[in-house]
């Protein structure tokens, strides 16, 4: 396993190497042992999902929709 690979599979499996299978756990371990690159995609990823668990709520700024919405108008403005 390389850190490609490990990145893929902290996305599509999580975090926590638990709850891996085993034989991708086993590989994602030694991948730790000797790969500071999979560190960081690990402690990244537990980082990522404190954040998201913490009850402070997450808001976008309030004129952010209509920031996106003239973007697109300035870009259908100028392909015209």
């Amino acid at each position: 396993m390389d850190e490609a690979q490990f990145q893929d599979l902290v996305d599509r499996q999580g975090e926590d190497l638990a709850r891996w299978p085993e034989a991708l756990r086993t590989e994602a371990e030694r991948l730790l042992c000797v790969s500071e690159p999979a560190r960081r995609i690990l402690d990244h990823a537990m980082t990522l999902r404190v954040a998201f668990a913490s009850a402070r709520p997450i808001r976008a700024p309030r004129d952010l929709a209509a920031r996106i919405l003239a973007l697109t108008t300035d870009k259908d403005s100028a392909s015209s």
